[in-house]
């Protein structure tokens, strides 16, 4: 139960920052990803959606092996991040680490069947939820948002 103080405090910060893009977007982001890593854990999946892109990279890679750094390199994030995540993904069965053959300094990162299965069913999860929201919005809202999101990704990304 929220409390009157606390129901104030979130009226202030949503008054001062709710007027900016960036909050907006981020705290959508925000409820995207916990409705899906609550989805993935009814469904007895032991990732986050944070994992999600190395193994949709990895499946798509057309050697099916990555290594640790291309995977940190394309995505944008640190190494040791990917490292962290890549480790639990091993762990939990969805990837394979195995060493590079001509370089052992390198570590090249494969699916495993459980991690190829895991991506068609997150497939299906993400279509699903899309169908969710995209149901509250006419076809034009859509487009629209889709075109605004680009948009923005591609101001940010230059």
């Amino acid at each position: 139960m929220i409390t009157n103080e606390q129901q104030s405090i979130k009226e202030k910060i949503w008054g001062q920052l709710g007027q900016y893009l960036t909050f907006n977007i981020n705290h959508v982001s925000h409820l995207f990803a916990r409705k899906v890593n609550r989805e993935l854990s009814k469904s007895g999946f032991t990732l986050q959606i944070e994992q999600f892109p190395i193994l949709f990279l990895v499946n798509h890679s057309t050697e099916g092996l990555l290594s640790q750094q291309e995977i940190a390199n394309f995505l944008q994030r640190d190494k040791s991040g990917i490292q962290r995540s890549i480790r639990t993904l091993e762990r939990d069965g969805y990837v394979r680490i195995v060493s590079d053959d001509t370089d052992r300094r390198k570590n090249l990162i494969q699916l495993t069947p459980a991690g190829k299965f895991t991506i068609d069913k997150i497939s299906e999860m993400a279509a699903t939820l899309n169908q969710e929201v995209t149901n509250q919005l006419t076809p034009e809202e859509v487009s629209t948002l889709l075109t605004i999101l680009r948009k923005i990704s591609a101001a940010i990304d230059n």
